[in-house]
């Protein structure tokens, strides 16, 4: 018998993934799941509107990118 310790992905089909390590033979095995229910789940990939600093307002005028406009008169 052998104690393994993994993170598992639960499927939208009710299914668990697992990876084991090599050493594990392929084949039918008998497995006990134990679900820590303290586990956070993994944040969703923020929007841009998320990103925005609290407060902050876009430029009046718009956003000027050009090089004259981002470095001064030195240019640098």
């Amino acid at each position: 018998m052998k104690a393994l310790q993994a993170t598992g992905i639960v499927t939208s089909a009710h299914q668990l993934v697992v990876d084991v390590p090599s050493d594990v033979s392929s084949g039918p095995h008998h497995v006990v799941v134990v679900l820590d229910e303290t586990l956070t789940p993994e944040p969703s990939v923020a929007s841009w509107a998320e990103l925005a600093l609290p407060g902050a307002q876009w430029p009046a005028g718009g956003l000027s990118l050009r090089r004259e406009d981002l470095y001064a008169d030195t240019g640098r």
